[in-house]
């Protein structure tokens, strides 16, 4: 049997953890509806990272935007439920877009 060179190792450990911190970092993203007609998102990423400041878009149907707002200091962006169909986006970056229909959207 051939000895192990212990450089390999470490390269193959450090290729290992490289690989699971990049599938680390992901959006988190969920909609839900509050009394009053109130739709409550909350958005950040999965590796604790804030998503402040993050845009975020209400879009009828037809993909017209009804409403573009951030996401604020306490991880969260609250709007009053359209009447019609809709479809809220968490633009979190490059890779990190995730959209929610209204039928998803529930208490």
């Amino acid at each position: 049997m051939k000895p192990r060179n212990s450089a390999h190792g470490a390269l193959l450990a450090a290729t290992l953890l490289c690989t699971q911190m990049a599938f680390a970092h992901g959006p988190a993203f969920d909609c839900y509806l509050e009394r009053g007609g109130q739709v409550k998102c909350e958005a950040g990423f999965t590796d604790g990272s804030s998503a402040v400041g993050r845009k975020i878009l209400v879009r009828d149907l037809s993909e017209k935007v009804l409403l573009e707002g951030q996401v604020g200091p306490d991880s969260s962006f609250s709007f009053p439920a359209p009447s019609d169909p809709y479809s809220v986006t968490f633009l979190g970056g490059e890779g990190h877009e995730i959209t929610l229909q209204s039928t998803d959207i529930t208490e």
